[in-house]
């Protein structure tokens, strides 16, 4: 699981903003995939990160944004409007510990945005209401040899639905 920023060049960051030297998208924009994979469409979502502790953390405030899914992994990119200020410059519900001008070069000069990526392998559920979609995620974190719990919000829920069937969850 990634859970960080991209670029305008396509550039993969982490939470603490160091680049993963990973490209995520190429110079055109299209998604970069795995030999035999293929990304569907975008389907527009929001989308919110929990990170399931004794007390629950809202990692990812409600986004705005896009998931294009494989049968591998779903990606969900936030959208361009993301309302973004000086004190908070990003969704992600994190203290930034970098210098100003590195996130205003990220998200004003190099059109950064939050970025999820979810392998099919870490999912282990989902759960529906009526308004949304939740998946629940078991994955490496930041910290700790044991995985993470997360769970991972989308809405509305008809779109969501569409945005996790080619991942063939049911």
């Amino acid at each position: 699981m990634l859970v960080g920023f991209l670029d305008g060049q396509g550039r993969a960051y982490d939470l603490n903003f160091r680049t993963l030297k990973r490209r995520i998208r190429d110079a055109e924009g299209d998604w970069d995939v795995e030999p035999g994979e293929r990304l569907g469409a975008s389907v527009s979502v929001e989308a919110a990160l929990f990170w399931q502790t004794e007390r629950p953390h809202l990692l990812m405030r409600p986004t705005g944004g896009v998931a294009a899914t494989s049968a591998k992994r779903l990606v969900f990119l936030a959208g361009e409007s993301v309302p973004r200020t000086d004190e908070e410059p990003t969704t992600f519900n994190v203290s930034v510990h970098v210098p100003r001008t590195a996130v205003d070069h990220l998200f004003r000069e190099m059109g950064g945005r939050e970025l999820i990526e979810v392998r099919r392998e870490d999912l282990r559920g989902t759960m529906e209401s009526r308004a949304e979609l939740t998946l629940r995620i078991e994955a490496p974190w930041i910290g700790g040899p044991e995985p993470a719990t997360f769970l991972l919000v989308l809405r509305p829920l008809a779109a969501a639905r569409e945005a996790v069937a080619p991942l063939g969850l049911s």
